[in-house]
């Protein structure tokens, strides 16, 4: 961008306009186009609008002083520049999930091996875009953009079979994430007591583009479980 010299009557002018939300669409000296006010206009008009005294004006912070959405999406804190507004803070935090409410499909798990939940989720729930892929029809959320995120999850499972100890846990692009495991014990049969809700939840670190985060189980012995209620959701965290 090539420099430019304006004098003081328009350098205020051009102040002005930015914080009206009327910036110029040219940055070249002497092309402002419309009413020119004087210096002293400018600088009173400028008291005002910015003391919300200005009579059909509402200040307006100019986009150099604003966060992009890429700024806003950025996870470092070197970007300490830009003020955070109410889209912008929209941008940053990135959420979605999947679930099911009548899940029927039966799983078989080996004994003491972390086996992904297939066929278990049904739907959607409400996401911020495209950042986050609620692809439930791959058991999955999908995370496009950096940063750290709550991961959290519920699931009524229905053991049938053997006593077994049933685990669950998130999962990040394969790996195991043990800060969001929980488990529970099943009785001999899963007559009596063979229902059982299981909720965990954790931050979870995505550190580049297209990180799947799925649910996975694990039982102390081979079995058949059953997921009859479920959610996964993930939701970015912003200080």
């Amino acid at each position: 961008m090539t420099r430019q010299r304006y004098n003081t009557t328009e350098s205020w002018n051009r102040i002005l306009r930015l914080f009206q939300g009327k910036a110029v669409a040219t940055d070249q000296p002497a092309t402002m186009g419309g009413e020119v006010l004087s210096t002293d206009e400018c600088v009173s008009d400028l008291t005002e609008l910015l003391s919300g005294s200005l009579p059909n004006e509402v200040a307006e912070l100019p986009a150099s002083l604003v966060a992009t959405v890429d700024e806003a999406n950025e996870d470092v804190a070197t970007i300490n520049t830009r003020a955070m507004t109410p889209a912008s803070h929209q941008w940053a935090h990135e959420y979605g999930g999947i679930y099911t409410s009548t899940g029927t499909t039966p799983i078989s798990l080996v004994a003491n091996t972390w086996t992904k939940l297939t066929g278990t989720f049904k739907s959607y729930m409400l996401d911020s875009g495209s950042e986050v892929d609620c692809d439930w029809n791959d058991d999955r959320i999908v995370i496009n953009e950096v940063g750290t995120y709550m991961v959290a999850y519920q699931n009524s499972l229905l053991c049938r079979g053997d006593s077994a100890t049933i685990e669950l846990e998130s999962f990040v692009n394969g790996s195991e994430q043990p800060q969001t495991r929980s488990s529970v014990t099943y009785g001999a049969s899963g007559t009596v007591d063979g229902s059982k809700s299981l909720s965990g939840y954790g931050f979870v670190s995505i550190v580049s583009g297209t990180y799947a985060i799925d649910l996975r189980a694990r039982a102390s012995v081979a079995t058949i479980i059953t997921t009859q209620q479920a959610q996964l959701t993930a939701q970015r965290a912003v200080g």
